[in-house]
């Protein structure tokens, strides 16, 4: 039996690369020593054809299956690198559209404001129902600063603001203060305005960091304006 020669082989692996369809690949260096390129795989199956028992040779569909086998798992592979690399893209395009957020109010679920110098708070509260809604204002020492009534048409949200006046006629500090909301004898929820003052990007996930406040996560986020 004539042993083949190098040009022989790689005829031979032309040949069931065109059989199968494929582009044979180019020369390409492993990474690891664990990993196996197309081309090494070749030289590995030419060897096993040298080494056969002529007697006993192996079914040639054997080795067109072992080549098609090696074939897909590298186009997964590469698959998985192209998505890879359209995940990176993807979180780029986040990071900038989260940072674009920074200086907007955040909606949170909330009783305590950050009240800026000559500023103002919005917020919104839960109404179960159609009827007056008093709000109270305190500030951190839990003196009354300011009292006022709103009202709500039906059952729902409904949209306040806090001036930074005083019940005096005086405008209060900048500060902490907290907002209570009632309606007759029933509390309601409230929420409040904060600004986002920056946004940081953790191994827990993007949050979002408050003037006056924790920082938070997109879910404890009711809305942002």
């Amino acid at each position: 039996m004539t042993t083949p020669t190098s040009a022989t082989n790689s005829s031979s692996a032309t040949s069931i690369f065109q059989q199968l369809g494929l582009g044979q690949q180019n020369t390409t260096t492993p990474s690891s020593g664990n990993q196996l390129d197309m081309n090494a795989f070749l030289t590995l199956m030419t060897e096993q054809m040298k080494d056969q028992d002529p007697t006993k040779p192996m079914d040639s569909s054997q080795y067109l299956g072992q080549l098609a086998q090696f074939a897909n798992l590298q186009g997964v592979q590469q698959l998985n690198t192209g998505l890879s690399g359209i995940q990176s893209l993807m979180g780029q395009q986040e990071s900038v559209q989260v940072a674009g957020l920074v200086g907007h109010d955040a909606y949170i679920q909330s009783n305590t404001a950050q009240l800026d110098a000559g500023g103002k708070v919005n917020g919104s509260v839960t109404a179960t129902g159609p009827g007056d809604i008093n709000f109270v204002v305190k500030d951190s020492a839990g003196n009354v600063v300011r009292s006022f009534t709103d009202k709500a048409d039906a059952a729902g949200d409904v949209d306040f603001t806090w001036d930074g006046t005083t019940d005096a006629g005086g405008v209060a500090p900048a500060g902490t203060y907290t907002i209570s909301a009632t309606s007759g004898s029933t509390t309601l929820q409230t929420q409040v305005a904060a600004k986002i003052e920056s946004v940081s990007f953790t191994s827990q996930g993007i949050v979002l960091n408050l003037e006056g406040h924790d920082a938070v996560t997109f879910d404890q986020i009711l809305s942002i304006s």
